[in-house]
């Protein structure tokens, strides 16, 4: 199966308003159709068959209900579904399901929905600067209207009116543009406390005040998430890799300018600050293994399942409980905790996410030595949580490759298409307000190919290009 890069991208085909999610429909679907935009990112979203939450369907889901073995009683299994699909795909190309006056082929084929009426690849004419917009290039990348965005996204205000003047001074527009950029990159607003990229960094530590340990601690202090923020501005920033989120085996401090901002941040020297970072030095996977992450997502768990299931949302992009990102491991779940995973409306999610969760499974939470590995967790805090519970691996999957423990995790992860199309994603959605439409998949695309490829997982290489953007620059 093809994997989901973008976090909505994973779909389910349910085959009768009983059936269970048949995670195998989106690869199936890209197989048929590799060329299809939504595939070149991933994998449809649910709302391409559906309408609302599964099992509805929407007009397109309902046509191809209908031509999938009609005969046949419901639920069909996985393999006849995978059979039947391939045919049914082709008998519909040529009908149009929500009457849009467009073929389901042609839909198909130019990213935009089969069932849904109103997405339509429709050509509208641009038709050029008006006597009403006289101050910019509505049909092109205009780099007075890149330079104002790009001011008040990245600075945090509108340029001033002597930087305008500078600005249409200028002997290379578009160069000034990026002037601009490099410049705005280091502004508080951008990557000081509390700035842009700490906002994008909230969902991936949820900061709870109440049990925060250093500087503003609460009143139960256990762990101080100011260092999973300065570890992810540290990666976002300057020349570093972006891929140190998650294999980083260093933690950052913060460095005050001259103006008292605290804006930079460098990898730690002296030592791990004994008590605040205490996870050894090999044993360390970037933002995963800080004292913050396992004090909240291990806890007292013996399998932490939260902790996998929070790495797949926040550097993947994909929610497991939403049926994102599912590649079923043969025979798995094994059930080592007795949770009782392997019933039928358990097994699909948990036959992904229980192998992703067992190379966590000696990292201390609230239990032992709080934010430390220890080989002998199970045994020691958990023999008792059920019959099998020692026989629990550290081996484990990841996107479906098998890794030898969470370091190994943390690199397949953080090599794979899915954390760069996901890292694009965010400052995507952050600047232009919006996912990817079906005319600027192209755009994205590249972005997120290019950031592993040329860019070197550089964030602020890829900013450049993102500015260059016609999704970004055209008014």
């Amino acid at each position: 199966m093809r994997w989901s890069l973008l976090p909505a991208a994973t779909a389910v085909v349910l085959l009768a308003s009983d059936a269970w999610a048949l995670p195998v429909a989106p690869g199936a679907f890209c197989d048929a159709y590799p060329e299809a935009p939504t595939c070149l990112a991933g994998l449809p979203a649910c709302t391409y068959c559906h309408a609302g939450t599964p099992p509805t369907r929407n007009r397109f889901g309902m046509a191809l209900e209908a031509k999938i073995l009609p005969a046949m009683s419901r639920p069909l299994s996985a393999e006849d579904f995978l059979g039947a699909l391939p045919t049914a795909l082709m008998e519909l190309e040529g009908e149009d399901a929500d009457g849009d006056g467009y073929t389901n082929l042609d839909e198909i084929l130019s990213g935009t929905l089969p069932g849904d009426d109103l997405s339509r690849p429709d050509e509208i004419e641009c038709v050029g600067k008006t006597g009403t917009n006289n101050q910019y290039d509505v049909c092109n990348w205009d780099a007075r209207y890149a330079f104002k965005k790009v001011s008040l996204d990245f600075c945090g205000r509108s340029p001033t009116w002597e930087q305008m003047q500078a600005f249409e001074a200028a002997a290379d527009p578009r160069a000034a543009v990026h002037a601009r950029l490099t410049e705005c990159l280091d502004s508080p607003f951008w990557i000081g406390q509390d700035g842009q990229l700490w906002e994008l960094a909230h969902k991936k530590i949820r900061p709870i005040q109440a049990i925060k340990s250093g500087d503003d601690g609460g009143v139960i202090p256990l762990a101080d998430y100011y260092d999973d923020y300065r570890l992810f501005v540290y990666a976002q920033t300057d020349d570093h890799d972006a891929r140190s989120v998650l294999t980083a085996d260093f933690f950052t401090v913060a460095r005050t300018n001259a103006n008292g901002q605290t804006t930079h941040y460098d990898v730690a020297t002296g030592g791990d600050r004994t008590g605040r970072q205490d996870v050894s030095t090999d044993r360390r996977a970037g933002m995963m293994t800080t004292r913050w992450n396992l004090v909240l997502n291990v806890m007292f768990t013996a399998l932490p399942r939260t902790a996998a299931a929070q790495a797949y949302r926040s550097f993947l992009g994909m929610d497991i409980a939403r049926l994102q990102g599912l590649n079923p491991i043969a025979n798995e779940p094994v059930d080592y905790d007795d949770k009782g995973v392997q019933a039928d409306a358990c097994k699909v999610c948990h036959s992904t996410l229980d192998p992703a969760s067992y190379p966590f499974k000696n990292y201390q939470g609230l239990t032992g030595s709080v934010g430390t590995y220890d080989p002998n967790r199970i045994e020691d805090d958990f023999r008792n949580e059920g019959a099998n519970i020692t026989a629990m691996p550290e081996q484990g999957y990841v996107l479906g490759q098998p890794v030898s423990d969470l370091t190994e995790w943390a690199q397949v992860a953080a090599n794979s298409e899915a954390f760069a199309a996901a890292s694009v994603m965010e400052y995507w959605r952050l600047l232009l307000g919006h996912e990817p439409l079906a005319s600027e998949q192209e755009e994205f695309n590249a972005l997120w190919t290019t950031l592993m490829g040329r860019n070197n997982y550089r964030i602020e290489r890829m900013l450049h290009d993102l500015i260059d953007t016609e999704a970004y620059g055209v008014p």
